[in-house]
């Protein structure tokens, strides 16, 4: 195949303004192509530029370029008037890496668009009613409209073929990497603290569910859980009812969002990840514990088990008793594989990998348009 330098452009929106799961795939999705192959020019379009540690890396670069308009609608620039800027660039190919592609992009453009998940088909009740009717009708057209679709598990990739009728020819399972922040030489050999539960407070993430587990161990194993990430509302309020049911203020303790850094940190001293999640489509705290050396408990359904390669125990979401047996068996054995080991179970999902499933799959529809 002709690996020519190729001229990229990217939605680089979540890049910029996103510190979670979809902005740390656009920047570990973006920083892996500069870094494995630097002969590419690449463009980034955002409504709005933000400079700090993550995402100092682009500003560094001399064949990375930033595109932002001065002052516009920020929704309608993201969604019609980039266009017209990325038709005078004239890149090879455009890829939205978070389900959308700006309408009016000239035919010669190669247009990639990447699914995370189909959450606001599945779950609309999660959603606004007119979030969710955005989402059906802008997503959906993005899908349509693409040359091609990448799905970051073949869960998605099949939500995709049923929910949105995608021939399975247009799509390529590309999983994704984590952050270099998780990525670390050795493992953490210190004291094992507590439990731990990443992500947002709602509810197919299963927050209440381990509330209930954790209320079934012995006194004596119970030794608190760490929760990151944010939530509000009558869900929010649930969880918390039922920690002062149970008479759990002092072992549950809410940090709210944290630094990556300090993520990784909470990972080594980290017991386990429980993360009995009903729905994700990748679920990267799986992939960031495993890197930590970090067990995981996580759910047995939906794309999950595709990221719990090793270290991990799955559970029947909705079963507390099943939580709980595994919450008891994380303690009972915390022995970590050789790291060669582990390694080479998260090989799939390493940076060198992912970065040249994409360029290949780029190199292979630039050559084909």
């Amino acid at each position: 195949m002709n690996d020519r330098p190729l001229k990229i452009a990217f939605d680089a929106k979540r890049l910029f303004s996103n510190y979670t799961g979809l902005g740390n795939y656009s920047r570990t999705l973006v920083r892996n192509l500069v870094k494995f192959f630097p002969q590419n020019e690449y463009h980034l379009f955002t409504p709005e530029i933000q400079k700090n540690k993550e995402t100092a890396f682009f500003f560094q670069q001399d064949n990375v370029h930033i595109h932002s308009p001065v002052k516009t609608n920020k929704f309608l620039w993201r969604t019609f008037l980039q266009s017209g800027l990325i038709n005078k660039i004239q890149p090879d190919l455009y890829h939205g890496l978070s389900h959308e592609i700006p309408f009016g992009l000239k035919a010669s453009i190669v247009t990639v668009v990447t699914f995370h998940d189909l959450i606001w088909e599945l779950f609309p009740q999660q959603f606004g009613w007119l979030d969710s009717k955005s989402y059906h009708v802008r997503y959906q057209s993005a899908a349509k409209r693409s040359d091609h679709i990448v799905a970051i598990s073949n869960n998605t990739k099949q939500d995709l073929i049923n929910l949105y009728q995608i021939p399975e020819n247009k799509i390529s399972v590309i999983y994704q990497s984590c952050g270099s922040y998780f990525q670390t030489p050795t493992y953490y050999r210190g004291p094992k603290k507590h439990f731990l539960y990443v992500g947002s407070i709602i509810p197919r993430k299963g927050l209440d569910k381990i509330i209930m587990a954790y209320a079934l161990l012995p006194d004596i194993e119970k030794r608190g859980v760490k929760i990151v990430g944010g939530g509000k509302g009558v869900y929010f309020e649930k969880c918390k009812s039922l920690i002062e049911y149970y008479h759990l203020e002092n072992h549950f303790t809410f940090l709210g969002g944290l630094a990556n850094d300090e993520l990784a940190t909470l990972y080594d001293e980290s017991i386990a990840l429980v993360f009995p999640s009903i729905y994700e489509g990748f679920g990267i705290p799986v992939i960031e514990a495993i890197h930590r050396g970090c067990s995981v408990i996580t759910s047995n359904k939906s794309s999950l088990p595709e990221a719990a390669v090793a270290l991990s125990t799955l559970v029947d979401p909705e079963d507390i008793h099943d939580i709980a047996r595994a919450m008891r068996l994380s303690i009972l054995h915390a022995s970590v594989p050789p790291k060669e080991e582990i390694d080479q179970a998260l090989l799939p999902f390493s940076d060198e990998v992912t970065a040249n499933k994409l360029m290949t799959l780029y190199q292979f529809l630039t050559a084909s348009k």
